[in-house]
């Protein structure tokens, strides 16, 4: 599996080796990065941690790391002395990421939306939470690539046939598969996609997806779109419809798959179909307050789903951030709501322009664990 990833990154890395860098206009920028000296909890763990986040830019190259050094001998579960939070090169028409990958979503969604490694385990990051991701613009074509530690792995191209419609295609299969939590059943999925989207009058957009997982069912969603940008604030808006046969779940490579996916055995025995619909709303307004929501209803879901974050800079530079992940279809999944639910948030204070108190919270499963942990960091971060 790590020779598959180690395999992918150095023929790209081959590639855009032979891409000439101007040394007259090519700078390298770096951050040296905060250091932060603070106390972490994790369920019935403590210890002291002085971190350091440097961050480095040459041209279209860029690396970011953190090193942390405990204070104490009784470390979490996932905690690590150094990790390579990204190694990339991006110039605009080819890219390659080594790195944690978060919100990922391919297509419109309907095999894999909002796929995170970073929202499992441990409020700090780690190693087991990389991934390889990467990209070639050809003009007509877009090619995507994935592959992640947890043996998940993807291509998708995009086809841009005029500028009136664009085709997608993508296929995602999980190799080594997911345990499902409180058994010791692996679940192991592939799917395919298709997908198209049109412009429209007044910034909105038309699209329509097709997906498969192999060996179990087919789902189709048509929705609208709508994105506008103001300069000093920006909206966004979707409306979807689903139509999903019995044993098909929609966006089934979501942000809950590395915690707590979905059974899909359980999910087809009902022999129902789960038609449903999804609606997201996102503003930003000059980058002092975001909020993103979106819902998602099913016929066959004891529940609806929801998931919220949002930042807001307040009055004499305090920071407030957070968190909310429902998973949906519930009653399909190993874990209740209680336990399936993600959260998480932070508060910074500044106390000069080189220092800020930050308190960070975070409550999700931990598959390392089996239990719902409620992880705790408190830091006095200085910045340079």
């Amino acid at each position: 599996m790590r020779r598959g990833l180690i395999v992918v990154s150095l023929l790209f890395v081959c590639s855009v080796a032979r891409a000439e860098i101007p040394a007259t206009t090519t700078q390298l920028s770096s951050n040296i990065g905060g250091i932060s000296i603070g106390y972490i909890k994790v369920g019935s763990a403590e210890i002291g941690n002085i971190a350091w986040h440097p961050d480095f830019k040459l041209g279209a190259w860029g690396l970011g790391a953190d090193v942390n050094i405990p204070l104490g001998e009784k470390k979490p579960s996932g905690y690590e002395n150094a990790v390579l939070r990204y190694i990339e090169y991006d110039d605009t028409k080819k890219g390659l990421r080594y790195g944690i990958v978060e919100n990922l979503t391919w297509g419109h969604g309907m095999l894999m939306k909002g796929y995170s490694t970073r929202i499992a385990g441990p409020i700090l990051l780690n190693n087991e939470q990389i991934a390889v991701k990467g990209y070639v613009d050809l003009d007509k074509y877009v090619v995507r690539a994935l592959g992640t530690k947890s043996a998940i792995y993807g291509l998708r191209v995009e086809e841009r046939i005029n500028p009136m419609l664009t085709l997608g295609q993508t296929v995602i299969t999980d190799a080594d598969g997911v345990k499902l939590a409180g058994t010791s059943e692996v679940q192991k999925v592939s799917g395919i996609g298709v997908d198209a989207t049109v412009p429209l009058p007044l910034n909105f957009e038309g699209y329509a997806e097709w997906a498969q997982l192999v060996g179990h069912g087919s789902g189709f969603s048509a929705g609208l779109s709508w994105a506008y940008d103001l300069m000093v604030a920006n909206a966004s808006f979707l409306a979807e419809y689903r139509l999903i046969d019995s044993r098909f779940v929609p966006g089934y490579f979501d942000s809950d798959y590395e915690t707590n996916p979905i059974d899909l055995s359980s999910a087809e025995a009902t022999g129902n179909v789960k038609n449903g619909y999804l609606a997201q709303l996102g503003l930003n307004a000059l980058g002092l307050a975001t909020l993103n929501v979106a819902y998602e209803n099913y016929n066959d879901s004891t529940s609806a789903s929801l998931a919220a974050d949002l930042m807001a800079k307040l009055i004499q530079g305090i920071e407030v951030a957070g968190y909310y992940k429902q998973p949906k279809f519930e009653n399909f999944r190993s874990l209740t709501l209680e336990e399936g639910a993600m959260m998480g948030g932070s508060i910074a204070y500044p106390i000069n322009p080189y220092a800020k108190i930050v308190a960070n919270y975070k409550k999700v499963y931990n598959p390392d664990t089996a239990k719902v942990e409620e992880s705790q960091f408190y830091e006095l971060r200085l910045s340079f």
